[in-house]
């Protein structure tokens, strides 16, 4: 243990080449900054500096002349590389490093909720790619005009046969996932999982959080759900991927050759 916290404590704070008060003793009252005019490596003079460890790490040569004129000098593992310790000592020429960066990366607030009048814009250019109906069951309905994106939107919210949602990345919708209800008649408790996701959102890891929250979804709305099902069109191997990755399995082919998968309540 004793050795352990002794790491611990080396990893949070430079290690030291020179114990400062030792250095402070052999040099007395004299301020190290004197020596900043002493000739550096390759004729550069004292044109910038650096005065503490914060300032930027020591090229090689900076660190010799350091270590040459008595500068303590600590390594950080921060900015991985030497610097100086003492906050009175010197380096001529030093260039401060790139600044260390603690910035978060910005989180994708990830959503469902019903389609609104207001995604008109949205939706039509959404499903105005061919590309994106070439995965669905449904063929390509052509011109994606704003009366027949009007109507899909009012019938999204119709009916009990099933339950429509769109998927919005901070608020703006960019696919949507469909329950639709008596896909196996045999089995009450059995829904499939339909979903698309806008072109310009492909292979940015979307399509997984979309299958992923929208199986949740599922299950988490509607109670009495026990089993999903979902399939994949025969060229569409990221949607395969997708489903894998959320927890389905693969259960064979239609006579049309499209994918069946399946996954479970607390699977």
């Amino acid at each position: 243990m004793p050795a352990m916290r002794a790491l611990e404590r080396r990893a949070r704070s430079p290690i030291s080449l020179e114990h400062t008060t030792k250095y402070r003793r052999r040099l007395g009252s004299r301020d190290v900054t004197d020596r900043s005019n002493k000739s550096f490596p390759e004729g550069r003079g004292p044109a910038s500096s650096l005065s503490s460890r914060w300032d930027g790490r020591l090229d090689p040569e900076q660190k010799s002349w350091c270590e040459a004129n008595g500068v303590p000098l600590a390594y950080d593992p921060m900015q991985i590389g030497w610097v100086i310790a003492d906050k009175e000592a010197v380096c001529p020429n030093a260039v401060p490093s790139a600044p260390l960066s603690w910035k978060a990366k910005p989180t994708r607030l990830l959503d469902f909720r019903r389609w609104q009048s207001d995604d008109l814009p949205a939706f039509r250019q959404l499903l105005g790619d061919p590309q994106v109906w070439r995965y669905m069951h449904e063929d390509w309905p052509g011109e994606m005009t704003e009366t027949l994106a009007r109507d899909l939107i009012e019938i999204s919210a119709l009916g009990d046969h099933h339950d429509v949602l769109a998927f919005t990345l901070d608020g703006a919708p960019i696919g949507q996932m469909r329950l639709a209800f008596g896909a196996d008649p045999s089995s009450a408790d059995t829904a499939e999982l339909s979903y698309w996701l806008g072109r310009a959102h492909w292979g940015r890891g979307l399509g997984r959080d979309l299958v992923r929250r929208a199986t949740q979804r599922a299950f988490a709305d509607h109670d009495w759900l026990y089993r999903l099902v979902a399939f994949v069109h025969p060229d569409n191997p990221a949607s395969e991927r997708c489903l894998r990755a959320a927890g389905y399995h693969d259960r064979g082919h239609r006579d049309d050759g499209w994918s069946c998968f399946v996954t479970y309540r607390d699977s």
